[in-house]
């Protein structure tokens, strides 16, 4: 099926561009004047402080219009701001406010994107494919993703962090020009001629009406909090000043990302009876990665606890995926996502800000037993909801 293979082969050329992305931006923050991990900080928070401000907004839009074009145009512009970026390190003129114009104006764009993805996969396959769709998709983003962190490792180390950032952006050019020609599939409902306002209030509504949504989304929005700062900040930190820099991160990152693709690969096929609750138990090896993020841990067992967190990541994605796509009305599915994602994301600007204070003032070692601790504690709590063990995507 052409759809089929133009929207997997756009996942994993867009993705080859992500995995370089954490490592090329961390590194050319921290090797450029002035560089430090608070500035990392401020730059990834801002982008997820205006991500958080516009989705809901993205998710009307997405219900409004052609998600497949939504996606395009948006990968393209972000391919045009990630040039300009890579330019900015590339030339040393990294000045603070400039490149946190760039990082908000990502941030609104993936504001954009992120509703309208979803929407997608439905749009090539039916319904009793949904869940093997979706394995299908993660696995091609994964294969790109591990592939994008090994070539960053070696990428950043030999050039700089500055082109990692253009591959990335050359990498969201290609796949905007693949999920373009997706954009007919959609037939785009008739206009309701409700007021934003009032699409944001249904929205929003039908959000709260789903327990199981509301629960795991509050849940999470904790565990990626601790997550998004251990990721972001204290491992590129840990790595520059304990295992050698970009090399030793890229190779967690890469383990991570075989996590991913094994994640993918299980879930394809693996059904089990209630997987919301098998997803949240998994959750537990977040807490693991998190506390193992210190000195005195071997970089393999640091690793390992990447490659049990990436497995336990797509688990979620594949099960939550086609719990959203089956569960919510099909009109509603991105006002949905985006309230999903909001709440999702609201306090990882948080993580993303504190971890670098945080890592100053407590040290290394006890800032991830703090967040090992934090992630825990809101694991336990997911799991006491009853719709979240009852919950079944059986068809």
């Amino acid at each position: 099926m052409p759809g089929v293979r133009r929207l997997l082969l756009a996942r994993l050329v867009s993705n080859l561009g992500n995995g370089m992305a954490p490592i090329a931006l961390a590194f050319a923050v921290l090797e450029s004047k002035d560089g430090s991990a608070s500035k990392l900080g401020i730059l990834l928070s801002v982008q997820a402080v205006a991500m958080v401000l516009f989705l809901p907004l993205g998710g009307i839009w997405a219900d409004r219009h052609r998600r497949p074009t939504i996606i395009a145009t948006t990968d393209f512009i972000l391919g045009l701001d990630l040039l300009v970026t890579a330019y900015l390190f590339w030339s040393e003129q990294t000045g603070m406010p400039l490149l946190i114009a760039l990082s908000i104006f990502a941030g609104f764009l993936n504001a954009f994107w992120s509703p309208a993805f979803p929407g997608l996969v439905p749009l090539v396959v039916e319904e009793e494919h949904l869940q093997q769709m979706n394995g299908f998709v993660s696995i091609a983003s994964n294969i790109g993703y591990i592939s994008g962190a090994a070539v960053a490792g070696l990428l950043v180390s030999a050039f700089g962090g500055a082109a990692g950032i253009a591959g990335d952006a050359l990498s969201f050019l290609l796949a905007a020009s693949l999920v373009w020609k997706l954009r007919h599939r959609h037939k785009v409902a008739e206009p309701s001629g409700e007021s934003m306002f009032h699409e944001l209030k249904s929205g929003w509504k039908i959000f709260l009406s789903f327990r199981w949504v509301v629960v795991a989304v509050a849940g999470f929005s904790v565990v990626m909090m601790v997550m998004r700062g251990a990721e972001g900040v204290l491992g590129p930190v840990l790595m520059k000043e304990h295992f050698g820099g970009a090399k030793a991160w890229a190779f967690v990152a890469t383990v991570e990302s075989i996590g991913f693709v094994l994640g993918s690969a299980i879930n394809t096929r693996y059904k089990p009876k209630h997987p919301l609750y098998v997803c949240t138990l998994l959750s537990f090896t977040a807490a693991f990665y998190v506390f193992v993020l210190r000195p005195s841990t071997p970089l393999l067992v640091i690793a390992g606890a990447a490659l049990l967190w990436g497995i336990t990541i797509e688990s979620w994605y594949i099960h939550w995926m086609t719990a959203l796509q089956l569960h919510i009305p099909r009109e509603s599915l991105s006002r949905v996502s985006s309230y999903d994602m909001t709440f999702s994301l609201i306090f990882q600007p948080i993580g993303l800000a504190i971890a670098g204070p945080a890592i100053a003032g407590l040290g290394i070692a006890r800032t991830s037993l703090i967040g090992a601790i934090v992630v825990t504690v809101a694991i336990i709590v997911i799991l006491f909801e009853p719709t979240i063990r009852k919950l079944s995507n059986a068809r």
